[in-house]
């Protein structure tokens, strides 16, 4: 007896109907914790060293991987370092003075020069030789101008000028000191400030405290407010003087001697020299050594 095994198709179907559904988001939540940082990265490979570079006088003879710094020696053409010495003889271009050698020299050539030493307590003037004292009435308002040579640096605590005997009235004389400027006065030094002029044949001083380099420098006197009678000690080419700093100097060849320099126009506190016209009177004006 056999078996028979019957297989019938069936087809089954599915039905898919699409669906839309729809999310609303009313606002964005909190952000939330930062994560933990990353692992540092790996370091780079290291750069090759540059050579140092420098300038004059510093010099390098080394490598980009040793520096040999030196520093050039100095010539009368180049920058560089010198050797001290305290040789007053040496010729050498290569080495420089030292303070000690400096005043060692100056010392010597001091004993050559023809001067005494100024005096403490002492006045002292401008030579102006083989003139007369003679009394001036001066220009108004006309800074008068001469040199002083010292020859070492020195401390005056006074200036001084005298009155003529027929002075009368009250007037005002401002008096200072100049630096000077290749034979002329330059730049105020010291604006010492006016005094009263009341009497005839008198000394009348402003006190300073003022220290003077060696060398030529510059008195300064102003009649800025006129008395009765204007007179003042002083003197003039008429009389024969002239100025041992200046010589027989003048802007042109003139039977009259340059005596010193005069500044027009000047009403107030001194400043710095200008507008100068040669002056053949000038007054007698004094400094005290300290």
């Amino acid at each position: 007896m056999s078996n028979t095994l019957t297989v019938t198709e069936v087809v089954n179907s599915v039905s898919v109907t699409p669906v839309n559904n729809t999310v609303t988001v009313s606002e964005v939540g909190t952000q939330g914790p930062a994560g933990a940082t990353g692992a540092t990265g790996a370091t780079g490979a290291q750069g090759s060293s540059g050579v140092v570079t420098v300038n004059a006088p510093i010099t390098n003879a080394g490598t980009s991987s040793a520096a040999n710094l030196s520093v050039s020696t100095g010539t009368t053409s180049a920058v560089g370092v010198l050797q001290l010495t305290d040789s007053v003889s040496s010729t050498s271009t290569t080495t420089a003075a030292t303070p000690n050698a400096v005043k060692t020299a100056y010392n010597f050539a001091f004993t050559k020069f023809p001067a005494v030493i100024l005096q403490s307590g002492v006045y002292y003037k401008t030579n102006l030789g083989a003139g007369n004292n003679t009394t001036q009435g001066y220009n108004a308002q006309a800074t008068y101008y001469q040199p002083m040579f010292i020859p070492t640096e020195t401390t005056f605590d006074r200036l001084a000028f005298i009155s003529g005997s027929n002075f009368s009235g009250t007037g005002t004389v401002r008096m200072g000191l100049y630096a000077d400027n290749n034979g002329v006065p330059g730049n105020l030094i010291l604006d010492a400030g006016t005094v009263s002029v009341t009497a005839a044949a008198t000394t009348y001083q402003i006190t300073i405290n003022q220290t003077i380099p060696a060398g030529v420098f510059w008195t300064a006197w102003n009649r800025q407010v006129a008395a009765t009678t204007n007179s003042y000690y002083g003197t003039s080419t008429a009389t024969g003087a002239y100025n041992l700093l200046m010589g027989s100097s003048h802007n042109t060849p003139s039977s009259n001697i340059n005596l010193g320099y005069q500044q027009a126009s000047v009403t107030g506190a001194f400043s710095n020299a200008s507008g100068l016209t040669i002056s053949t009177v000038v007054p007698h004006v004094w400094l005290r050594v300290a």
